[in-house]
């Protein structure tokens, strides 16, 4: 089911790559969910934020770049969206503060000690994994968002933190698959995100 609403994704996002009005469209769809992202794990332009998924048109970190003035690296694990995802950031100009690279957010060897925020999409998938991977490779501080669907939707996306989180602050989303954004801060002396 994960892969139905990811390939989904994908042709509604090259959709709106080809055509600059579906491409504000679209991206309107996030603007409010970022502004709250944002807001909630109190984004500058000082952090660098890791987004693990980004797709074809990573409308997420375009919106946090241009919201904060952050920089930002996406990764995808689909090798096929790269280019894509590259040439609509060179096309908007900010490819001096946007990086997008081929990479999997389960993969050991990523590096998460470069970012003050990682940001997991709502694709992500196996979704405790790689959260417990960020907190585990992550200096104290570090702010994580994670997003989850609303839950009459859960069952097409991985399934992701029974409960664990539920303490966290977070805030919600309306009219969208995204039910709500939790932020979890890094704690020193954390090893594997038990805290």
């Amino acid at each position: 089911m994960l892969n139905l609403i990811t390939n989904l994704t994908h042709k509604i996002e090259d959709r709106a790559v080809r055509a600059g009005f579906a491409f504000r469209v679209a991206s309107g769809y996030y603007r409010d969910v970022i502004e709250r992202e944002a807001t909630l794990a109190s984004i500058t332009k000082d952090d660098h934020i890791l987004c693990i998924g980004g797709g074809i048109c990573p409308f997420s970190a375009i919106l946090f770049h241009q919201r904060t003035g952050a920089r930002v690296t996406v990764i995808d694990n689909n090798a096929a969206c790269i280019p894509k995802a590259r040439e609509v950031i060179a096309r908007l100009g900010l490819a001096d503060f946007l990086t997008v690279i081929h990479q999997d957010g389960d993969c050991p060897d990523l590096q998460f000690d470069n970012f003050s925020v990682i940001h997991l999409a709502l694709q992500v998938s196996p979704m405790e994994r790689v959260f417990a991977r960020a907190v585990a490779a992550t200096a104290p501080g570090t702010r994580l968002l994670i997003r989850r669907p609303k839950k009459y939707l859960a069952n097409i996306y991985c399934p992701s933190f029974t409960g664990a989180l539920d303490d966290k602050p977070y805030t919600t989303h309306k009219s969208r698959n995204i039910g709500c954004t939790l932020l979890y801060i890094k704690q020193d002396g954390e090893l594997n995100g038990d805290n």
